[in-house]
């Protein structure tokens, strides 16, 4: 019997009901260790491979240890695979136990601009972070899971100098939606699906089919965001920052409409994390 896959509410809604890319992780063969052709996954990243022993399949899911970039759609050194483009809604179920007291993270399930990933020259590349997690303290001390659903708009300007770069006058990382701290009602020991419905000019973020925010952008101006369904806009950046005056702020520039993002599984630093499946949709 052909399985069958439901379609999320928020890809529904959108009219995205094709399913471009997915993977279940019933096996590790969809993911080419040494860079064969005609994977979903690649282990290569930044001057970074994952190794085979920091990923086990168990059962229909597979466990990653904490590692480097982890898992991407893209192959640089054949310059293949999976994209994600303007038009889509991205999804994965997972589960990252983030035991209190040990502060760091981050299990994430995100996407980068292809050139920034091929080391290719750019001006301006887009992030998108459907979810990375945390655990952090409070004002009050106490420890607090965080959940950041968030776009990045990374700039560079400069001359193009003889080896193909862009001597860097001033590189900025503008972030234009914010993480929440313990706001919506989560288990680390259980599973959770995260996604991002990725419109013209807008991003919006889920948990388990909940909205959780949203940011829209143009290219002058930095957005308006919001929690869940909230019609009032969260406090704005140098608010959310009060180190804001040591960044460079260019505002919220439509270049995440034009990119192609390379999709990864990234398990840094602190935790692990599982992943039962990843799946993108377009119309």
């Amino acid at each position: 019997m052909e399985k069958v896959v439901p379609i999320p509410e928020a890809a529904k809604a959108a009219g995205m009901t094709t399913l471009v890319f997915e993977d279940d992780f019933d096996s590790l063969e969809t993911i080419g260790f040494d860079e064969e052709t005609g994977k979903k996954w690649y282990t290569v990243s930044y001057g970074n491979r994952l190794t085979r022993d920091r990923v086990v399949q168990k059962e229909s899911y597979i466990h990653m240890e904490p590692d480097t970039y982890g898992l991407v759609t893209y192959s640089k050194a054949r310059d293949e695979g999976f994209t994600a483009t303007c038009g889509c809604y991205l999804e994965c179920r997972m589960r990252a136990p983030m035991p209190n007291g040990e502060y760091g993270g981050i299990p994430a399930f995100w996407a980068m601009g292809l050139d920034d990933f091929m080391g290719r020259p750019w001006t301006h590349v887009g992030e998108l972070d459907v979810v990375e997690l945390f655990v952090t303290k409070n004002k009050n001390g106490e420890d607090q899971k965080y959940f950041a659903g968030t776009l990045h708009d990374h700039y560079r300007s400069g001359e193009l100098l003889e080896n193909g770069c862009l001597k860097t006058e001033r590189a900025t990382n503008t972030v234009n939606a914010c993480g929440y701290l313990d706001q919506f009602p989560f288990t680390d020991d259980d599973w959770h699906t995260y996604g991002a419905l990725w419109e013209q000019g807008r991003i919006t973020w889920y948990m388990d089919g909940v909205k959780m925010h949203s940011a829209e952008y143009s290219a002058d101006a930095l957005p308006e965001y919001y929690y869940r369904d909230d019609p009032t806009p969260l406090p704005r950046a140098k608010e959310i920052w009060p180190d804001i005056k040591k960044r460079e702020w260019e505002g919220a520039h439509s270049v995440m409409d034009t990119d192609e993002e390379v999709v990864f599984l990234t398990c840094r630093k602190t935790y692990s994390m599982d992943v039962d499946w990843v799946r993108v949709w377009r119309k």
